[in-house]
């Protein structure tokens, strides 16, 4: 294990009266062995205290491909937890079930005995990618080549939103009000309102847009599958907390915690899991 703090500070300026400073940095808090296999996305289970990841296994071909469990202490409790997946990417929990996206399927895992027991295809080639869940239990998911957000409830599949060729859907994140997009070839955070449809460009310039966290106060924090983490406040531009693109990590399908303010990376090709802890001051 790795324990090396990394202080990278982003200023803020707010916006309310007199300008303050709003200082945000993360501090490297471990990273687990090197033994997940092209890692793409972490996601945290609270009320089992636990994480799940999604391993690539390097594009091994179908079947190939594994989901694993890890502690929040950054132990590998099982690295195969669940096999016989082709490209598993993003993931959400309702009640006891695990959804992943694995290539042009929904699949519908049983969290107590870690067995597959449900596949839904979703027909065109969408390349699913990211997973959200909404209040209701609905499951939304991304297609990253179809460049639609699709809504699958008890099995039946609803395209909900298009947008335009070429911009790779792929971050998603649910709220009451209105859903999150993270286009990656684009590069912009969107949100799409639920009431009238309506598209507002939230943030520009992130990147090959991944991931997207809530950290509070109506900010978030975003992942560039190339290696970098950006603070998106509420009002201001994006500001790079993290930047490993020289070093060869990537920075995947993030997840965080905000009870600890930490923040978990998926490192991608280099295998590993970290965790960050987020300090705003």
């Amino acid at each position: 294990m790795k324990y090396l703090a990394i202080f990278i500070t982003a200023v803020i300026l707010m916006s309310s009266g007199l300008a303050k400073a709003r200082t945000v940095k993360l501090e490297l808090l471990w990273e687990t062995e090197s033994v997940l296999q092209t890692i793409e996305s972490v996601l945290v289970d609270k009320s089992r205290g636990v994480m799940y990841t999604s391993n690539m296994n390097n594009g091994g071909g179908r079947g190939n491909a594994f989901m694993s469990k890890v502690g929040m202490d950054g132990k590998i409790i099982e690295l195969r937890w669940v096999e016989g997946l082709n490209g598993p990417k993003g993931m959400g929990i309702v009640g006891g079930n695990l959804f992943v996206a694995d290539g042009n399927e929904l699949v519908k895992i049983d969290i107590a005995s870690g067995t597959i027991v449900e596949k839904t295809l979703i027909e065109g080639n969408p390349g699913l990618n990211d997973v959200t869940v909404g209040a209701d239990g609905s499951v939304y998911v991304s297609g990253y080549n179809s460049n639609v957000i699709y809504k699958v409830k008890d099995g039946v599949v609803e395209s909900i939103f298009s947008g335009e060729r070429g911009e790779n859907f792929n971050g998603l994140f649910w709220e009451k009000d209105r859903i999150l997009l993270l286009t990656s070839t684009s590069s912009q955070l969107k949100a799409i309102d639920w009431a009238t449809s309506r598209v507002t460009i939230l943030a520009e310039n992130l990147g090959h847009g991944d991931g997207i966290v809530y950290i509070g106060n109506g900010d978030y924090i975003t992942s560039d599958w190339r290696g970098r983490i950006f603070y998106v406040p509420a009002k201001g531009e994006p500001v790079t907390l993290l930047d490993t693109r020289e070093e060869g990590f990537n920075a995947a399908d993030i997840d965080f915690v905000m009870e600890t303010n930490t923040l978990y990376v998926p490192t991608f090709s280099k295998n590993t899991l970290r965790a960050y802890k987020v300090v705003i001051e």
